[in-house]
């Protein structure tokens, strides 16, 4: 085994050998079924060529937990369909990116852990078509960290995704589904912006407080609480999505929160409202336009736009 180890050290060396002398760039296989690890691949990238730009090419089924610290330009990719299980008993991230700049997860499964994806320390995060899912929490963010979503699967975790601390979460056409609490949580100054991504089957969708949405087309239905519900001074703008069939309401407000719906299909919830203004001092603009029922109440003149004179 210590052999096989040292063999698969000596030629992840020699490719950055190789690679350094062309724009500093590596490009190595792990393949985790012939008990190859991404955290070794990763600590020797680390320690030879951090700046990248880096890309680790994983086969096979891996069961390991990988920290990415202080990297730049690194991209771990599948083209077969691997998976990342956490060894931690769940106590640690499976992949966790730490003070990195454009570090990429493409194509993976990852089970479980406290999160399967987390991104913190002002790092800079892409997670593409991937599938999370199980353990405490899908994607985790904090500390001003940025992450950029397309087509993830993010399913049967305690919650789908938490963005916190002043970080930016942008979705597109994700799933985030079967969650035991909230599909979405953002706060303590976050934004969370989708674009034709959907909430199925969560607790509740999405949750704001003290934080920003911004959603664009997409769908928040078969949540057994409300479809999105926003406290503590949380701002929404509604362009286009559709919030139908949730057990609560689809949209609850409270506690200074704003809603602005420019465009938005809000009916069919199942609590006999769909947009909820609740007596803790909440704001709405033109929710005349969600064609719901609402108990919010706001100056007809102010419910329609004005031409500009």
């Amino acid at each position: 085994m210590r052999q096989r180890a040292s063999v698969f050290a000596l030629f992840l060396l020699v490719a950055i050998g190789a690679g350094s002398q062309w724009a500093q760039a590596a490009n190595l296989t792990v393949n985790c079924d012939k008990k190859e690890k991404i955290h070794k691949a990763v600590k020797l990238l680390a320690d030879s060529n951090p700046q990248g730009p880096n890309t680790v090419t994983v086969l096979g089924s891996c069961k390991e937990n990988i920290l990415i610290q202080s990297m730049d330009r690194l991209t771990l990719i599948t083209k077969k369909g691997a998976s990342i299980t956490d060894r931690s008993n769940g106590s640690l991230a499976v992949v966790d990116i730490e003070d990195s700049h454009s570090v990429t997860l493409q194509g993976f499964t990852i089970n479980a852990g406290g999160a399967g994806v987390a991104c913190g320390t002002a790092s800079v995060c892409y997670l593409t078509g991937n599938t999370i899912q199980g353990g405490g929490l899908g994607v985790g963010m904090d500390g001003g960290s940025h992450a950029f979503l397309e087509s993830n699967v993010i399913q049967n975790s305690f919650r789908g995704a938490f963005v916190s601390d002043g970080s930016q979460m942008f979705s597109s056409n994700d799933v985030f589904q079967g969650n035991a609490d909230k599909g979405v949580i953002a706060i303590f100054g976050a934004y969370f912006e989708a674009s034709n991504s959907s909430f199925l089957n969560n607790a509740v969708g999405i949750e704001a407080g003290g934080a920003g949405v911004h959603l664009i087309g997409g769908t928040i239905s078969g949540n057994g609480g409300n479809g999105m519900t926003l406290v503590g001074g949380a701002s929404a703008a509604f362009q286009g999505p559709t919030i139908t069939g949730n057990g609560g309401v689809g949209v609850h407000l409270e506690d200074g929160s704003f809603a602005g719906f420019l465009g938005a299909n809000i009916t069919g919830n199942l609590s006999g409202l769909d947009v909820d203004c609740a007596p803790q001092f909440p704001i709405t603009r033109f929710v005349d336009r969600t064609g719901g029922i609402t108990n919010c109440v706001e100056p007809a003149s102010d419910s329609k736009l004005k031409a500009v004179e």
